[in-house]
């Protein structure tokens, strides 16, 4: 009796994990959709060219393979991977970053 007791209760121990999970992982993913900023991981893009030549978030140099964000209609490309998602929080912060060209950065490091 006593083992039957404790195989039902750790079912009901691990079925409470597994839907706790599926809700942490299913949240995260409605933030995702609700954000006004597109990220774009694909390296074969052709079509859309970064504008910017230095990073919005550290100013430095962009890489050919760093991720992009598109906001407000322009693509915006990082010096590493990591400054996407920062940009991502707070893109307008840091878009004033940017000169009007997108060559220069005329934020605070």
């Amino acid at each position: 009796m006593l083992k039957q007791f404790m195989f039902v209760l750790a079912v009901v121990f691990l079925i409470s994990v597994t839907n706790f999970a599926q809700d942490s992982t299913n949240n995260g993913l409605k933030d995702l959709h609700n954000s006004v900023v597109k990220v774009d991981d694909s390296k074969d893009s052709v079509s859309k060219e970064p504008w910017n030549k230095v990073c919005p978030v550290k100013g430095n140099p962009i890489e050919d393979d760093s991720p992009t964000v598109e906001y407000k209609g322009k693509i915006y490309a990082f010096c590493c991977p990591g400054c996407d998602t920062k940009f991502a929080k707070n893109p307008e912060k840091y878009a004033k970053n940017l000169s009007e060209d997108g060559k220069k950065f005329v934020g605070k490091k």
